[in-house]
């Protein structure tokens, strides 16, 4: 099994409607998807195109934000997702659901075709180990033509050692998750073929052990090992990783990359 579809199956017990109040309800909230959402304009503003397919689109709602904001006549809009329970909570007639993994989805499977074809994603490039992160990227590369663009919002650091203590956090949740820096995602773009012409800061998310519990299926005693553990490595760091009475938060630092099919 996949890494990706490993994750998914893990963490089936908040998707659906509780997927829009978990975390803070990060991932319903509007402001917190604003950078994501201004850059996909920005984009069809620049290449005007056909198909717009939210990769790991979940409950649909980046594109219920983007009509929110355009018409987007005669655009085709597809939901890519692995979860059946999350496309069920997308029920607009304008966004056509797909379940399909990102890892295998292809530009036919979209019906781009010799149309214009604009990938976005939110939060998806973390569900892959470190090496089946970079056979993602060149799988959707190989799916885009030359000067087609690529919107994501993915969760990195600035500093590395923040990186690897939130990647020991997932690793001690039962995940394969893996998150890196800043500068090693625009190196990876680049090297997989795309050009970064932008990048914007994103709200952090915020992990609440609690939350962080119900998705993993962690017990109490799990938590507090977890804590002790990765406050013993890393230390405790505002904004990165701190102890709660019972047991801790951790914030995910987000970025949205706009880059360029070459």
């Amino acid at each position: 099994m996949h890494t990706e579809e490993q994750s998914v199956e893990k963490e089936m017990s908040v998707h659906g409607r509780r997927w829009e109040t978990i975390h803070g309800s990060y991932f319903s909230d509007p402001e917190a998807a604003r950078p994501l959402v201004e850059a996909i304009c920005h984009a069809i503003d620049l290449s005007h195109p056909k198909v717009v397919a939210d990769l790991g689109g979940g409950t649909g709602f980046i594109l219920k934000e983007l009509l929110r904001r355009r018409a987007l006549l005669g655009v085709r809009l597809v939901n890519v997702d692995i979860s059946p329970l999350q496309l069920q909570e997308c029920q607009d007639e304008r966004i056509t659901p797909l379940q399909a993994s990102v890892a295998q989805v292809t530009r036919k499977d979209l019906q781009a075709g010799s149309d214009c074809l604009l990938l976005v994603a939110r939060a998806i490039l973390h569900y892959f180990s470190r090496p089946d992160q970079r056979q993602l990227l060149s799988h959707l590369r190989a799916q885009q033509k030359e000067g087609e663009l690529f919107v994501h919002h993915t969760s990195c650091f600035k500093n590395g050692k923040d990186a690897e203590c939130l990647s020991l956090l997932y690793e001690r949740m039962g995940t394969q998750k893996w998150f890196g820096t800043l500068a090693e995602m625009e190196a990876l773009l680049k090297e997989k073929g795309w050009i970064v012409y932008q990048v914007r800061q994103a709200p952090s998310i915020l992990l609440d052990s609690m939350d962080l519990a119900e998705r993993y299926s962690l017990s109490p005693q799990q938590i507090i090992s977890i804590r002790e553990e990765i406050g013993e490595k890393y230390g405790q760091k505002p904004e990165v990783f701190t102890f709660t009475e019972d047991g801790f938060l951790a914030w995910l630092q987000a970025y949205v990359f706009t880059c360029q099919a070459v």
